[in-house]
């Protein structure tokens, strides 16, 4: 599944530079896309099998699959959004609304488990079991198989362009299949004699379903509350700095997401004996460099040394 997987994301990217906006909009779109129409299949097959063979296991794990698809949709209107220019009300873009929207899917995630532990607290008291079925049991691990592929492919599209958003949606993928093998189990017990079990691992898909939420609603305030991206991105930025001739040292740097975009700030040390225009030259290129490598807004504040 993963060489499969890694094999067409690199063959969808091949010879691209993906560092330019357009190609990370269009990498994005192929993602949300096919992400969009696997999950509606597979969260349909679910529900319907769920519904023939009255496993709350298999139908808790459908909803699942279908937040899946608004996990995507997010990641579409991340990328379409990032293509919209600043305002006066928004002159750092829009692109913070994919952060908006992510928390309030983790929201509606908390409260689809929190509705299947009552639901299987209900099952209990009142004794009603699933009914085990063959072609449930072919769907479920069907499903479990394509959604370990989603989530390599995801997941490698979102390393080749640097992409927290696919990240994420890649890890919503690999969820589902984690929750699918707890629903797998409860059929096949179910098939076996242990009707109970499937109610029983209802509550494991709920909470499940739950940590899921909780774990993209952290993400999400993080991001929001403006959370510093990796030391490396730091590295990167500062070498990048100090490539330009005539810079002697860069310090004080700062980075500020804006989902799409994002605003570098740095300090770089110049020999104190140039002139204004001189220094100024150099931290013109300082910022030509780092916005033409990271595709953001730079800023650059002059030290004399």
């Amino acid at each position: 599944m993963r060489l499969l997987a890694d094999k067409l994301a690199e063959k969808l990217t091949a010879g691209k530079d993906l560092r330019k906006p357009g190609e990370r909009y269009r990498v994005g779109l192929i993602e949300g896309c096919f992400s969009i129409i696997s999950n509606l299949f597979i969260a349909l097959l679910k529900a319907y099998f769920g519904l023939r063979t009255n496993s709350i296991a298999l139908i808790a794990d459908a909803v699942h699959s279908a937040s899946d698809v608004f996990s995507s949709l997010v990641v579409l209107a991340g990328f379409t959004l990032a293509k919209r220019k600043p305002d006066h009300e928004h002159p750092h873009g829009h692109g913070r609304i994919e952060y908006l929207t992510g928390l309030l899917i983790a929201l509606m995630l908390i409260g689809a488990g929190i509705a299947f532990i009552y639901s299987s607290l209900n099952r209990l008291a009142e004794g009603i079991f699933s009914q085990p079925s063959i072609a449930a049991i072919i769907v479920v691990t069907a499903s479990i198989l394509a959604k370990e592929f989603l989530f390599y492919f995801s997941d490698q599209l979102g390393k080749l362009i640097k992409s927290d958003a696919l990240a994420g949606d890649a890890w919503h993928h690999r969820s589902d299949s984690l929750s699918s093998v707890l629903v797998l189990v409860a059929l096949i017990g179910s098939y076996l004699g242990y009707g109970n079990l499937d109610a029983y691992l209802g509550f494991g898909v709920a909470l499940f379903i739950i940590y899921a939420g909780a774990k993209i609603a952290g993400q999400s305030c993080s991001r929001l509350l403006g959370k510093a991206p990796e030391a490396e991105t730091y590295q990167e930025v500062t070498e990048c700095a100090m490539a330009v001739e005539g810079v002697i040292d860069a310090h004080d740097l700062e980075i500020h997401d804006y989902g799409s975009l994002k605003v570098v700030t740095v300090h770089i040390g110049v020999n104190g004996s140039l002139s204004l225009d001189e220094a100024h030259l150099i931290a013109q290129r300082v910022e030509y460099r780092i916005g033409s490598c990271f595709h953001c807004d730079a800023v650059v504040h002059l030290d004399p040394r």
